[in-house]
């Protein structure tokens, strides 16, 4: 069956925003990758917002030093919504915090 560009399937469109969800996540890695100083493991997931103002998913970045320091934070809105003016907002604070 050959469908029109119109009649995009479910699996399609879902594996689509999978992919799109992804690739939002890994560039939110790369952009705070980028600027810290030290070697860590950075996190980055979208998770349900439990704010009913907040209408996207929020993220949680976290990020995890070798010396087995954890800091998080909670961004209340999508992976694909954050700028790296985000990130050079968050990320001071994030790294003065007091480890999890």
């Amino acid at each position: 069956m050959i469908r029109s560009a119109g009649q995009e399937s479910t699996a399609a469109r879902e594996l689509r925003q999978a992919a799109s969800s992804l690739w939002h996540t890994q560039r939110v890695k790369r952009l705070v990758g980028a600027r810290l100083a030290m070697d860590a493991m950075i996190s980055v997931v979208e998770l349900p917002c439990l704010d009913p103002a907040c209408p996207d998913p929020a993220t949680r970045i976290t990020i995890l030093g070798f010396d087995l320091t954890r800091r998080t934070h909670v961004v209340h809105r999508s992976a694909s919504r954050i700028t790296s003016a985000d990130i050079d907002t968050i990320l001071p604070g994030l790294l003065a915090m007091h480890p999890d």
